[in-house]
């Protein structure tokens, strides 16, 4: 099943907007069953689809991830909070923040399942993680630090940063993070795809 709100948020804007879902899909590039769908609450789109589609509404990502969009209420209850996956990566986010622009942080739950390896990464801001349940070992710019329920961190995000779990436990960490995460998250994904469509076309050449 899809997420039902993301998709009254979609078709909300796109007819206060007055575009078809064809018009819609020629913007976006995703095709109009695909969009009804999503309408409808019957499909989810990735993070790389509601980028795409937010683009094309002219609205950020995030503005479809709470309802806040549609009440004024600064509170995200417990069943509005969306649990997200990012493409194929075995983590899963929930995504705790609200939607209004001028916000400054993101704050989200990550869930990092067991085996899992996070190479390390960089991105402008700061990070701070606090270890609800489980283990994991961070790492930063080479440094490991082994982290277990009630450790936090925090650190400048420009630094490389990964992370690690056991072979028989993950973890649950609380993050805040400076990073526009969802809006980041999704251009890596499409720079991705990018990149590997021009590595493709150049093997064929």
């Amino acid at each position: 099943m899809g997420t039902p709100s993301i998709g009254k948020g979609i078709r909300a804007l796109r007819l206060r907007k007055r575009l078809t879902l064809k018009e819609l899909s020629s913007e976006c590039g995703l095709s109009v069953s695909f969009l009804s769908q999503i309408e409808r609450g019957i499909s989810s789109p990735s993070i790389v689809s509601l980028a795409s589609i937010s683009k094309a509404l002219g609205v950020p990502v995030s503005m479809f991830l709470t309802d806040h969009h549609v009440s004024s209420s600064p509170i995200t209850r417990a069943d509005e909070q969306l649990l997200i996956r990012i493409a194929e990566s075995a983590v899963s986010y929930r995504y705790l923040s609200g939607a209004f622009p001028e916000r400054v942080i993101e704050v989200l739950i990550n869930e990092f399942p067991t085996n899992h390896h996070h190479p390390p990464a960089s991105h402008d801001g700061e990070e701070f993680g606090y270890v609800l349940e489980g283990h994991l070992v961070l790492t930063i710019e080479g440094k490991a630090y082994a982290l277990g329920p009630g450790d936090s961190y925090h650190f400048l995000a420009t630094q490389p940063h990964g992370y690690r779990t056991s072979e028989t436990e993950g973890a649950r960490v609380l993050v805040a993070t400076t990073q526009k995460f969802i809006e980041t998250q999704a251009e890596r994904q499409r720079q991705g795809r990018s990149d590997r469509r021009a590595q493709f076309q150049g093997k064929e050449h």
